[in-house]
């Protein structure tokens, strides 16, 4: 179930990589130099973000250890950060899951009173015997 969503994932993410950084889609700049320099900026900021996020947590995840077990773990700060942010994002992912399973049933509960909001107005209009 999560392979589909995970390879659709990618490869829109893929497609937008190389939009974004394709000579051909004059969308960041006129000239084709401008616009290589826009898009390898972007992605190094992308990946400079993630990069100091990981580290952040990472360093965060290293204290505490440090606190509770008294070990110093200070090599392991970077895996741990981007495990932090791998964590994070599937606990983000699944309450986006809880949350679309509330939104469809919002969705199919107006649709299902639209409905009965239109039979009921088509009723009151049939003619009378």
């Amino acid at each position: 179930m999560y392979g589909k969503k995970l390879i659709a994932g990618a490869g829109m993410v893929l497609v937008l990589m190389m939009l974004v950084g394709s000579p051909h889609v004059g969308v960041l700049a006129g000239q084709n130099g401008v616009q290589e320099q826009v898009a390898d900026s972007v992605i190094d900021r992308l990946l400079t973000f993630i990069h100091s996020a990981a580290e952040i947590i990472g360093s965060g995840i290293v204290t505490l250890v440090e606190m509770i077990a008294g070990v110093n773990v200070s090599e392991l700060q970077q895996p741990l950060g981007y495990l932090g942010i791998l964590t994070a994002s599937l606990i983000v992912f699944g309450a986006l899951k809880a949350a679309q399973k509330i939104v469809w049933f919002i969705v199919l509960l107006g649709w299902g009173l639209i409905i009965v909001r239109i039979v009921l107005e088509a009723l009151d209009k049939a003619p009378v015997k």
